[in-house]
């Protein structure tokens, strides 16, 4: 346990003392994305926002689904939305990262452990503008910026720290098993429609609820919106508090022994 305590905080350190090329590598793993397309980077954002803008004209007007628990459904949907996209976006960059950086993989003094990490971070700079999109949307419904606002910053490291952990596992499998990015694709868009991401519980049975708490997503999506829409600190969620980083810190250890065992075999096999 002792030694498990400090490799971790030695890991803590290596990232501290790497933080310049991981923003840098961040970043230009960002710009790669669109280095061959019109618009460049503006995709990124672009595409965000024809989503939640096409959702919100389904359901809103073409549906004329209204309210959902009494609020329009734009306010509903959108926090959960956001916090689904990053996990989405960084989740799947995460998979085959090792296989798209085999150049680094290669060099023996490099930090491999922190690939996963650039490709988190280059999915966040969108995800940070969109918490900002969030606020200005709020603001044209009448929703006035709230000090329960700042909590975002605590579900934002709760989900980076449960994406260090499935990416760590995901890219180490994905170099060995080619089928691991598939199986990511299915999880994820099962997952969308197994979160109340566009719809709300209060159509579901007890016990439905409580098969879908166990999704960890669950807690992230409702998390933001009680930031933005609820105003309730995640200290009066005990239970899914309790359970999601009971979660989070298994899957933290598990990918990062995972990755720790077969990190000396990725130069070999890629």
């Amino acid at each position: 346990m002792m030694n498990m305590i400090k490799g971790f905080f030695g890991f803590l350190v290596g990232i501290y003392k790497e933080r310049k090329i991981i923003l840098n590598l961040a970043i230009n793993d960002f710009k790669s994305k669109f280095t061959n397309s019109l618009l460049g980077m503006i995709w990124g954002f672009l595409l965000p926002l024809l989503t939640i803008f096409v959702l919100w004209y389904v359901f809103e007007i073409g549906l004329k689904s209204g309210t959902v628990k009494d609020v329009p459904f734009m306010l509903y949907y959108i926090p959960a939305y956001i916090a689904w996209n990053f996990f989405t976006e960084a989740f799947s960059g995460c998979c085959n990262c090792l296989i798209e950086y085999s150049y680094m993989v290669k060099k023996m003094r490099f930090r491999v452990s922190v690939i996963p990490i650039v490709k988190i971070i280059s999915s966040g700079f969108v995800h940070v503008f969109f918490i900002g999109v969030v606020v200005i949307i709020y603001l044209i419904y009448g929703y006035r910026p709230s000090i329960y606002n700042i909590q975002v910053l605590y579900y934002l490291f709760a989900l980076c720290v449960l994406l260090i952990g499935f990416g760590w596992l995901s890219s180490a499998m994905a170099v060995f098993a080619k089928d691991t990015s598939n199986i990511v694709a299915v999880i994820l868009q099962v997952g969308f429609w197994a979160t109340p991401i566009i719809w709300s519980t209060d159509i579901m049975s007890e016990s439905v609820i409580r098969i879908l708490e166990l999704n960890p997503m669950y807690y992230i999506c409702n998390g933001y919106r009680d930031c933005f829409l609820y105003h309730k600190w995640f200290w009066e969620n005990p239970g899914l508090t309790i359970y999601f980083w009971s979660f989070t810190l298994v899957i933290f250890v598990i990918g990062a022994n995972l990755f720790k065992r077969l990190r000396a075999q990725f130069a070999d096999v890629i």
